[in-house]
């Protein structure tokens, strides 16, 4: 996977293993983000957390970059 910072341009290229232990804590705070956006859209259909971090992790290239607040961004998976 390739990220990129926004500040520097810098790019990095890792594996997703390497992506998940680097960047848990920027992983973790999307996640939330996520979790937070997703019990207020519906709450009248509230999804337990198994089925939020499966959606969450489907689409993670774009629920990392939108909803996280880390300087990387993922370009390309």
């Amino acid at each position: 996977m390739i990220l990129k910072n926004k500040l520097t341009r810098e790019t990095l290229e890792i594996t997703y293993p390497e992506f998940r232990k680097k960047f848990a804590a920027d992983i973790q705070t999307a996640f939330e983000s996520y979790r937070r956006t997703q019990l207020n859209k519906y709450s009248y259909n509230f999804k337990d957390d198994n089925s939020m971090e499966y959606n969450f992790y489907f689409q993670l290239q774009w629920d990392f970059n939108h909803f996280g607040n880390s300087n990387w961004y993922i370009e390309k998976m």
